[in-house]
């Protein structure tokens, strides 16, 4: 059950780029991190390049967009090789989809403790313990 944010900055992106980070990032998720695809969450999110900075220059200054993906998933769900790999993964998709991103963007994998979130009314670690 992962949830992941894409935080971009620059313009808008068009409605291909969209739909290839959706897709490529499930896959990701998919392939690397064993999730899987029908609950697997995207969000995309653009802001003004002025609101942006990395090391107190602003990003409408440089050619490159600045890139903040956020993903949470279950603790205890994924190794720290895993996690490794999708972090690797998710910067050259990022690339190819996106174009130029600057040096310091980030991917960051949060694990979040089963008990404290969850779907369809019901946490991770109760859905484990095949509660209903």
């Amino acid at each position: 059950m992962p949830f992941i944010n894409i935080f971009l900055s620059g313009s808008e992106l068009s409605h291909d780029q969209k739909e290839q980070l959706f897709h490529q990032t499930t896959e990701l998720m998919h392939e690397v991190m064993h999730k899987k695809k029908e609950l697997t969450s995207v969000r995309i999110q653009c802001s003004e390049s002025c609101d942006w900075a990395i090391g107190s220059r602003l990003m409408n200054e440089v050619k490159e967009r600045a890139v903040y993906m956020d993903i949470k998933v279950t603790e205890g769900t994924n190794t720290a090789a895993e996690k490794s790999e999708m972090i690797k993964q998710s910067i050259l998709m990022l690339k190819h989809v996106v174009g130029p991103i600057a040096e310091a963007s980030y991917v960051v994998i949060h694990d979040i403790a089963g008990d404290s979130w969850g779907y369809d009314g019901l946490t991770q670690q109760a859905r484990a313990q095949g509660q209903s």
